[in-house]
């Protein structure tokens, strides 16, 4: 290789390591999903949608972030560690959501969340790196953590009454005499995990059809739907891969 061949081939590394830096730093919005070759062999065999897997994608990151950050408090208590590992986590949050906000179905309620709970434990663990310098009593480190559970419940309130709600909306997938089997998507305002749900029968019902559902709150089990309020009736694919999101203000639908 000549002196002129290995310079360009270090101009093209450089010019490569500054689009992925200017990728990293200003991300824009993507027009095609992302790939998930590594999720969607653990879901080969179940009807996730975009939305889902980009979900449970930050939901990975965020607990990746919590492990690494206890190992690293508990292990190598050093903060420049700490913050290093935060700034790397927090761009790579922004950059799934500025990238692929569009296919997201509500994007707001899910930055809330997992900027604000990660911001919360990135102070959970900074403070108790500063207690253990400092070297309190034993009741420091649990008023501690009283303040951070505090914090944990007070924040929950507040996101509960900006963004829950008690219904989310579903597709109809199979109809049986007096019941429905309804597919929802992962729902971060009611408290809904996606999956298939059976409930009564209404009118107006069809395969394919969107439905707003009301949900009940169950302890240890987040929301689950119980009951049918509204039938969309605008023709909807019949695939629990198509966004239920309805649109309200241009959709004729039955309410119940």
């Amino acid at each position: 290789m000549n002196i002129e061949d290995l310079f360009y081939r270090v101009g093209e590394l450089v010019e490569t390591i500054g689009k992925k830096i200017k990728a990293i730093i200003n991300p824009m919005p993507q027009e095609n999903p992302p790939s998930f070759k590594f999720l969607d062999r653990l879901l080969i065999k179940k009807k996730v949608t975009v939305h889902e897997l980009l979900v449970l994608k930050v939901q990975l990151a965020f607990v990746s972030y919590l492990v690494l950050s206890l190992l690293i408090t508990v292990f190598l208590p050093k903060k420049l560690y700490l913050m290093a590992l935060t700034i790397v986590y927090f761009m790579y949050l922004r950059s799934i959501f500025r990238k692929y906000g569009e296919f997201f179905i509500e994007l707001e309620p899910y930055q809330m969340f997992y900027y604000s709970v990660s911001a919360i434990g990135f102070l959970a663990f900074l403070g108790y790196m500063v207690l253990k310098e400092v070297a309190l009593d034993i009741k420091y480190s649990l008023t501690y953590l009283g303040v951070i559970f505090v914090a944990v419940v007070i924040f929950r309130f507040y996101f509960k009454s900006r963004y829950g709600r008690d219904w989310t909306y579903g597709i109809v997938e199979e109809i049986k005499e007096n019941a429905v089997k309804i597919s929802v998507h992962e729902d971060i305002r009611a408290n809904v995990k996606p999956g298939e749900y059976w409930v009564d029968k209404v009118p107006d019902v069809e395969i394919g059809r969107v439905v707003k559902v009301l949900v009940e709150e169950r302890a240890f089990r987040g929301a689950v739907p119980i009951k049918i309020i509204e039938v969309y009736l605008s023709d909807q694919p019949s695939s629990s891969k198509a966004s239920t999101e309805a649109k309200e203000e241009s959709e004729t639908n039955s309410s119940l």
